[in-house]
């Protein structure tokens, strides 16, 4: 059974107070405690909460006006915008959604954005990676065969699925590289409750090292398909677990 309580990869937490506040109330709403539509508290009543100044609360409401997330508007205050119109680009964003209880229609969404890009992407590379390129996809498979731990596997996948996308060389594909950095964080992560080297991943990231070496498009993006196929049913793995144990709680729950 997937164990979840596994550390997630570590991420830098934010230094400054404004920060601390953003990352806070920015959890909080993609958490639901703020529903769509909520007014959050007022200006005065966050500074005393927090112990900051009313500077720096309305510095902190700019950032997340900035992802999409409130309007904050003369009288009436600062309420939660739709969550159709959060920045999921943003890669704070995303990642306050990994850090929150998965939601399986955010999952299955990252999935198919998955397969609309990186298809492609390993096609191209298959066509047009250069020695270097190769061989930096060559250094990330060996550290994911190396892996003793979650985390370290993690940084490998994400390191080779980078250079997939670099070995690329369509320029609007790269502009993607940043953001898809987390939707492939939040994806691993929901693949990979139990950690555990997955021996036919492993074999399918090298079917995909192996065709873009030789050069081979169609292979290459068979290969990516495949990862993604095998990552959708890791996670499908994942959810059947959780909701085995939930019901097995229910049961043994004091009635």
């Amino acid at each position: 059974m997937a164990d979840r309580n596994s550390p997630p990869p570590t991420r830098a937490r934010p230094q400054s107070i404004q920060e601390q506040i953003v990352y806070a109330l920015g959890e909080s709403i993609v958490a639901g405690m703020y529903a769509e539509g909520a007014q959050l508290p007022t200006e005065s009543q966050l500074a005393e909460a927090y112990g900051a100044s009313r500077l720096v609360i309305r510095e902190a409401m700019k950032s997340l006006v900035a992802k999409g997330m409130v309007s904050v508007r003369p009288r009436t205050g600062t309420h939660v915008l739709p969550r159709a119109q959060w920045n999921l680009f943003d890669t704070v964003v995303l990642a306050w959604h990994g850090a929150a209880t998965f939601d399986p229609k955010l999952i299955a969404d990252l999935v198919e954005l998955r397969r609309a890009i990186e298809p492609l992407a390993a096609r191209l590379a298959a066509d047009r990676a250069a020695v270097a390129q190769v061989n930096e996809l060559s250094r990330a498979y060996a550290a994911m065969a190396a892996a003793k731990v979650r985390d370290e596997y993690i940084k490998a996948d994400l390191q080779f699925h980078g250079a997939v996308v670099r070995a690329c060389g369509n320029q609007f594909i790269l502009q993607l590289e940043t953001a898809l950095s987390e939707v492939w964080k939040t994806s691993f992560r929901a693949s990979s409750g139990a950690w555990g080297p997955d021996a036919q991943a492993l074999a399918l990231h090298k079917a995909l090292l192996d065709a873009i070496e030789a050069g081979k498009p169609k292979a290459a993006e068979a290969a990516a398909l495949a990862l993604i196929d095998r990552a959708t049913e890791r996670i499908s793995d994942v959810y059947a677990c959780e909701a085995a144990a939930q019901e097995n709680r229910a049961d043994d729950a004091p009635r």
